[in-house]
C-alpha cells in the first residue's frame, strides 16, 4: 500500500481508505484484483496471495532499478565495499534481476503483467463501458487468465532464484 498524508480539501477516490491519523492508504491495482478474486485460479498450485506479492516483488525490482537510484561508489574510502550484501542492495542487481524476470513471462503475457504490476493500471477490458455483451466478458476473462499465468511464471522465476542463491 501507499501511503500519503491527506490534505484539506482534497478529493479521495473510492479505492482510498482514510486512517484516524489523516493518513490515506491508495490501493494498487493489483491488491483491488487480489480482493475481488480475480487472481485466484482454480486448477493451480500457487494461491492469490503468491500470485499478489510476486507482482510487488516484480514492481519492487523495476522501480529499485531505475536509473535514478545509481550512487557512485566514494574511492576516497579505504575499503571499498565489495562483499555479496553490498552488491545486492545496488542498483544493478535489481535492473538484472527486473529483465531476467521479464525475459521469464512469454510475450502473450508479458502486457498484463506489465500493465497491471508495473503501470498500476487496469486492464483494458476493465475500461470498457458496456461489460454485459458476451465478446466484452470473454475478453475480460482471457485478459485475466494472461495476468494470472504471467504472474505464475514469475513465481517459477522467483522461486528459481531463491534456489541459486541459497
Amino acid at each position: 500500500m501507499i501511503k500519503k498524508i491527506a490534505l484539506k480539501g482534497e478529493i479521495l477516490r473510492k479505492e482510498c481508505v482514510v486512517s484516524s491519523t489523516d493518513t490515506v492508504c491508495y490501493c494498487s491495482v493489483l491488491e483491488r484484483y487480489y480482493k475481488k478474486g480475480y487472481l485466484d485460479l482454480p486448477n493451480s498450485c500457487y494461491s492469490a496471495s503468491d500470485r499478489k506479492k510476486v507482482g510487488e516483488m516484480l514492481a519492487l525490482d523495476y522501480y529499485l532499478g531505475l536509473p535514478q537510484h545509481l550512487k557512485s561508489i566514494d574511492f576516497r574510502m579505504v575499503n571499498i565495499p565489495t562483499t555479496a550484501e553490498t552488491i545486492k542492495g545496488t542498483t544493478l542487481f535489481y535492473r538484472e534481476r527486473y529483465l531476467a524476470a521479464m525475459k521469464s513471462v512469454p510475450r502473450e503475457f508479458w502486457p498484463a503483467v506489465r500493465r497491471v504490476c508495473l503501470e498500476d493500471k487496469k486492464l483494458v477490458c476493465d475500461e470498457i463501458v458496456d461489460k454485459k455483451s458476451l465478446k466484452n466478458k470473454n475478453n475480460s476473462y482471457y485478459q485475466k487468465m494472461l495476468l494470472n499465468l504471467g504472474l505464475e511464471r514469475l513465481i517459477e522465476f522467483y522461486l528459481k532464484k531463491n534456489k541459486k542463491s541459497s
